[in-house]
């Protein structure tokens, strides 16, 4: 069994607990580092932890192994301080997400929560601990209130990333409408969003489309099919995620623990008019869940399901997947707004062609070094 398939059923809940305990040490590493490259090593760690093959450490002993610069000494170990660590990080998120809410709120700025911050204020996931989340993503129910409410976490004690600190495990890199911000004793980072997806999501579904559903007085959470949709939008459609062919692990788990969490959903996400990129997002993502869960979802197509063993063979291939992203994104990548961005001025005429050029010569020279070693 290849590797992303071994991990994947790793977690099934029925028979990935014996798989986990008969995994040899020798093969540990590898599954480690494939979790850890699929956004799903908490998942693994939370898995190995239900399966007895690591523990729950106590705080004590985590603090020591903490501050020690020895390297875990066992993969039981090394899953016992993931989970622990990310046990403490959601938990701390999901303190930091209700008090800045209730901040705003009282502010006049009501924002409700997306992505991991949704799912978690719902608990969607069976164990919060076995999510990975880095930050908290809320939007503004008002874009105008996007700078002001900034204004005021900062001066509720966060600061503003710094970005020498975007490339840490504790804060992604995106294209975010404001800067990421964070209190150096928390764990990190939050980010307001004036709209549901980020700048360069080249799709239908469109920023405004999407604020326009949602009425501010009508509640303090997105309805459980928003929450759907802007998952699979930030994992199948943002910067053509879906055309790249990413696995995109963590989002698979997160649309099937909704589908568990109301058994309607697939069939509302059906019924849905959507625009045509959008749908087939959808559809593609409902068949990695019907694949990941073993379930028979509504509304997966033959198409869809063939798109999901073309991503599961390039995870397996890594290499010949790189080759095959770099080639997707050329296009994209030369986006004159983006290089505009990038060379922190507006490009235009031979200034654009020389930075479209520069930009094109090395994303060829990193597909072909990829292809040479595959």
């Amino acid at each position: 069994m290849r590797d992303t398939q071994y991990l994947i059923a790793m977690l099934d809940p029925t028979g990935g607990a014996e798989l986990i305990c008969s995994c040899s040490d020798d093969d540990w590493p590898r599954l480690i580092d494939v979790a850890a490259r699929h956004k799903a090593l908490p998942l693994l760690a939370a898995a190995a932890v239900d399966a007895g093959f690591a523990s729950i450490l106590s705080p004590s002993f985590a603090t020591m192994l903490a501050a020690s610069t020895a390297a875990a000494s066992s993969p039981q170990l090394t899953l016992s301080l993931v989970h622990h660590r990310n046990a403490e990080r959601i938990a701390d998120l999901e303190s930091q997400r209700a008090e800045i809410q209730e901040m705003l709120r009282d502010k006049g700025f009501p924002t409700v929560a997306l992505k991991g911050a949704a799912l978690l204020e719902r608990n969607i996931w069976p164990n919060p601990a076995a999510r990975r989340m880095t930050d908290i993503d809320l939007l503004v129910l008002d874009q105008a209130h996007a700078v002001p409410a900034n204004d005021a976490i900062i001066g509720f004690g966060y600061r503003m990333v710094r970005s020498d600190e975007v490339s840490t495990d504790s804060i992604d890199h995106d294209d975010h409408q404001e800067p990421a911000l964070l209190r150096d004793d928390r764990h990190g980072s939050v980010e307001i969003h004036s709209h549901l997806l980020p700048r360069f999501a080249r799709h239908a579904l469109t920023r405004e489309q999407a604020v326009e559903n949602i009425a501010p007085a009508a509640s303090d959470k997105l309805a459980l099919e928003d929450v759907a949709l802007h998952v699979i939008a930030h994992a199948r459609l943002a910067d053509r995620a879906l055309l790249r062919a990413d696995l995109a692990l963590n989002s698979v788990f997160d649309v099937g623990y909704l589908l568990a969490y109301d058994r309607s959903l697939d069939a509302a996400l059906a019924r849905r008019p959507m625009q045509r990129d959008v749908r087939r997002a959808v559809n593609v993502q409902l068949a990695a869940v019907e694949s990941v869960f073993g379930t028979s979802v509504v509304g997966v197509t033959a198409s869809a399901r063939l798109w999901w063993q073309w991503t599961l063979w390039l995870a397996e291939h890594p290499r010949v997947h790189s080759l095959y992203r770099d080639l997707v994104m050329i296009p994209l990548f030369l986006d004159r707004d983006r290089l505009s961005i990038r060379a922190g001025r507006q490009l235009r005429g031979m200034a654009l062609a020389r930075a479209r050029l520069t930009y094109f010569a090395r994303r060829a020279r990193t597909a072909l070094g990829d292809a040479q070693r595959t």
